[in-house]
């Protein structure tokens, strides 16, 4: 090329490249075939293809895509520093283009980037990005941080469509398993014997009432069902009526029923346990 279009990229600007790519917005970008064939299966295929006689170089592909994405995209593929990720939607944008032209190497780069806290806050999100491209561990991470959402509430239907049935499944089990633990946890008498024994006599040798414990036991598992990741539940409990009324209820003898510290001991033991375990299968 003899002279650089007056429209073309400042980064991608070497008239000895031999490929010129254009955005929806007119930019050009010079690019060498040669990193281009490397980094990508769809341009190795493309520009393998016979070429007309009269063909001359650069090859000029319009590419369809804006700026912002393909940019972030020959960045990756030529080995360029890139710009932080600003949100879940610009990473996305980039997925679709990278999985699109079939480039590993700047999806292994983009996989880094997906599981920051910076985006912890759409878990669902994430669930489905790390599904689709089969990224076990990641998948995994971000399954925990789902238990923030009420997820069948229809608040996330339209997301919940995009993913497969093997992994709708997979995140409605596991929101499923996590709810039935804690609650088999509560029912038990392994950590709740001194609420849920039938019958439990005290020390005085009367019979002990657990009006209070099935309130505050139904109470749990109210807010564990809109929140399976529980971890609201220890923040909000000192303010609850019902967890105040299970604390102070005493037997006619002055005997404490329920051990404050030891009881919310084992429902943070059971939260915990309940998530380890459903994740664990």
């Amino acid at each position: 090329m003899a002279t650089v279009p007056d429209n073309c990229h400042a980064s991608f600007a070497d008239k000895t490249a031999d490929v010129a790519l254009h955005s929806v917005e007119g930019t050009v970008y010079l690019v060498h075939s040669i990193i281009l064939r490397n980094t990508s299966s769809f341009f190795r295929t493309m520009l393998s293809l016979p070429q007309p006689a009269d063909s001359k170089a650069p090859h000029d592909i319009p590419v369809g895509e804006k700026d912002v994405v393909l940019e972030r995209v020959l960045r990756l593929m030529c080995g360029m520093e890139i710009p932080r990720w600003s949100s879940l939607d610009e990473i996305e944008s980039v997925l679709t283009l990278v999985e699109k032209w079939e480039a590993p190497g700047p999806l292994s780069v983009v996989r880094t980037a997906v599981t920051s806290t910076h985006f912890a806050d759409e878990p669902l999100r994430l669930y489905v990005l790390t599904s689709h491209f089969g990224w076990e561990e990641e998948s995994k991470q971000v399954l925990t941080e789902t238990l923030k959402l009420m997820l069948l509430s229809g608040e996330h239907d339209s997301l919940l469509c995009r993913l497969s049935s093997r992994s709708l499944l997979k995140i409605v089990t596991f929101h499923d398993r996590c709810k039935t633990r804690f609650r088999d946890a509560l029912n038990g008498g392994e950590l709740f014997s001194a609420g849920n024994e039938e019958p439990r006599i005290c020390g005085c040798g009367k019979r002990t009432d657990n009006t209070t414990w099935r309130a505050l036991k139904a109470k749990l598992l109210t807010e564990f069902e809109k929140r399976p990741l529980g971890d609201q539940i220890l923040v909000d409990m000192s303010a609850w009526p019902e967890a105040a009324a299970c604390w102070r209820e005493k037997c006619g003898c002055g005997t404490q029923y329920y051990d404050q510290v030891a009881t919310v001991r084992n429902i943070k033991e059971s939260i915990t346990n309940s998530i380890n375990l459903s994740l664990a299968g």
